[in-house]
């Protein structure tokens, strides 16, 4: 009998890279160092304009973001459980701002800002949208309650701590509180934005190349490819190159294919150290690569480039597991830009003669 898989209750650490959880440390220490410093400065009105209740809180509060510091240095897991406290805190000190002062002062604008700040549960990402969602209307609903709820109680009920301050006062908290509030949206809106900006990076990055190698797989060729083509004309224009690795099957067969992953890579970088910038080398499928120059490149000039690279090939020592060495050669079909021929019939005639080096006896270019 199996056991039965449980989930985990703590998940976070599937949620950040090392990059991602570095800034986000960043970023929280500095929101911290804000939120402590505005609790260091309410200090002073409220020894003044209120009674002791509001002081005590508000040590209690400065005390917690002091504390805070160490929670952020430890690991992803207490970054999240750190920004609901950070949730409760907020909410909790400004109740007690509402109940002491009053709804005219303003305090509870700083819910509004809580419900925009959570209102997306951004930091746990590997949550179901279903769970998104209920997440958010709970935030939501309890805004809302909790806003309700400050406004009948002041209203209508008598409180025994409010202590209300003079016009001027609760003119400046109000004015404080509105621009406390517009500071904690935009502070969330950069975090969220630069969140949004990193999946999108990731995304793209898996969409366009190659997990192994790190060139750009046949989408990301395409795209460059028409692009060439648009910049193409009867003077000058683009040239391809179909490789293939020779006897690759066997390496595969003999060695395994974690140690074929190793000599495709090895490839990848020889062409990312050697191809000038305006020669683009990306994997094609499998075993077989596509290499595209610009315009700027006559095409002996790129004949020249793809016998050094062939060269380069054919005497690096490919190390694998266990220290094993090999030495792999490279197969090389080329073609050049024709006006008139589609991108299709030019890699064609590329992929023609890479079958031709091939049947001629391999480790060889033919263009």
């Amino acid at each position: 009998m199996t056991a039965e898989k449980t989930r985990d209750p703590y998940p976070f650490e599937k949620s950040f890279d090392q990059k991602s959880l570095e800034f986000d440390q960043r970023q929280y220490m500095k929101n911290n160092t804000i939120l402590l410093g505005i609790h260091v400065l309410l200090i002073i009105p409220y020894l003044f304009l209120s009674p002791k209740h509001m002081t005590v809180v508000n040590i209690f509060s400065i005390l917690f973001y002091v504390l805070g510091f160490g929670l952020l240095k430890k690991s992803r897991r207490f970054i999240v459980i750190y920004s609901y406290m950070i949730l409760a805190e907020i909410l909790l000190h400004d109740i007690f701002c509402v109940l002491i002062f009053g709804w005219k002062c303003g305090f509870q604008l700083w819910i509004i800002s809580l419900v925009c700040t959570y209102i997306k549960d951004y930091i746990t990402p590997e949550r179901s949208e279903h769970e998104r969602n209920v997440y958010a209307a709970i935030i939501v609903i309890t805004g809302f309650l909790t806003f309700t709820a400050l406004y009948l109680i002041t209203e209508y009920v008598n409180i025994p701590i409010q202590d209300p301050p003079s016009d001027k006062v609760t003119t400046a908290f109000v004015l404080m509180n509105a621009f406390i509030t517009f500071s904690g949206i935009v502070a969330f809106t950069g975090i969220y934005t630069r969140q949004m900006e990193y999946k999108y990076t990731e995304l793209h990055q898996q969409a366009d190349f190659d997990q192994l190698t790190g060139l750009g797989n046949r989408y990301y060729m395409n795209d460059l490819l028409r692009e060439e083509e648009k910049n193409s004309d009867s003077v000058s224009g683009y040239s391809v190159a179909m490789i293939d690795i020779d006897h690759f099957k066997a390496v595969n067969d003999t060695y395994g294919h974690h140690n074929g992953d190793i000599v495709l890579k090895d490839i990848a970088d020889i062409m990312s150290e050697i191809l000038p910038v305006n020669v683009s080398p990306g994997r094609w499928g499998g075993e077989e690569f596509l290499i595209v120059s610009d315009r700027d490149i006559t095409y002996p000039e790129f004949q020249a480039i793809l016998e050094d690279l062939r060269n380069r090939v054919s005497s690096h020592i490919f190390i694998l597991e266990n220290n094993v060495n090999i030495h792999c050669t490279i197969s090389i079909g080329a073609a050049g830009y024709e006006e008139g021929h589609s991108i299709q019939e030019i890699i064609k005639k590329a992929d023609d003669n890479l079958y031709e080096a091939k049947r001629t006896g391999r480790n060889r270019l033919v263009a």
